[in-house]
């Protein structure tokens, strides 16, 4: 008898454990799971012009774009599809999204229509001696957080002037995947708390350095330290808040783009109802 009853309580144990872990797979909590479903898109563009010194500029662009095509369980993803078109592609409310991918390298090629019109073949086969001048810019578009209920964006754009990088952004873009929302500063604390994480975000700058004061930081190549703000280009990972700021927006070019990172824990006293960050 004690046999039977300890296999049958055994019996039940395991039945209850493989209950809890279903109960927890159900992609609405801090499971571990892939928040979206992600699939790869590849796109390029190039050109060539002659500009009036007679030398040949070549133009290539191209983009590689992770984007969300399922939600959870198979949820669909077609409002969150469009706010990846609008915040992460940039693009307008009437273009569909694979019509938004090809923006993006349309776009990168536009910016340089200040130079003269395309070569000719007449013209390619008489400048075989002259310099070329090659502009190259690539968008890399990937997420970097995708797990309980929230998925995270990376696009990194890099533009090189004759295979030397010339300019190089980091921007992020976090949604709720459950509600299919952009998650800005407001869905993570009070309005009457963002005066408080300003001034974390300076200590932490601080600390980051090395340095006592504004003027450290000055020398450093830092400014305008004192009116840091808590901008929406942020990102989240496992320990806490990680905030990017563009080259000549915190610091010189020559400092490139500074990162302050607050564990969530620092953070707890700031946040606002249904806070986002409660979810990690």
């Amino acid at each position: 008898m004690k046999t039977k009853y300890f296999s049958l309580l055994i019996l039940l144990s395991i039945t209850a454990l493989l209950f809890s872990c279903a109960k927890s797979g159900d992609g609405k909590g801090g499971d571990g799971k892939p928040a979206v479903t992600i699939k790869s898109q590849r796109l390029n563009d190039s050109s060539s012009f002659t500009l009036s010194n007679g030398e040949r500029c070549t133009i290539v662009a191209d983009a590689n774009i992770d984007y969300p095509v399922k939600a959870g369980e198979g949820a669909p993803v077609d409002s969150l599809q469009r706010l990846f078109a609008a915040y992460v592609l940039e693009s307008g409310d009437s273009l569909s999204l694979q019509d938004a991918m090809r923006q993006v390298v349309t776009n990168s090629m536009h910016q340089y229509d200040f130079m003269e019109g395309p070569v000719s073949e007449d013209e390619l086969a008489d400048d075989e001696g002259m310099a070329t001048l090659k502009y190259a810019t690539s968008t890399r578009i990937t997420p970097i957080y995708n797990k309980n209920g929230v998925v995270t964006f990376e696009r990194v754009d890099v533009v090189k002037k004759n295979d030397k990088v010339t300019s190089v952004t980091h921007r992020y873009y976090s949604f709720d995947v459950e509600t299919q929302t952009f998650i800005d500063v407001n869905r993570l604390f009070r309005d009457d708390a963002i005066a408080d994480v300003c001034q974390l975000l300076k200590q932490q700058l601080l600390k980051q350095n090395n340095a006592t004061g504004n003027e450290q930081l000055n020398d450093l190549g830092y400014f305008n330290v004192e009116n840091i703000s808590v901008t929406r280009n942020f990102y989240f990972d496992d320990n806490g808040v990680t905030w990017s700021y563009l080259p000549n927006e915190l610091a010189v070019e020559a400092v490139g783009e500074p990162k302050i990172f607050i564990p969530y824990d620092e953070l707890s006293d700031y946040l606002c109802d249904d806070s986002i960050i409660q979810k990690m």
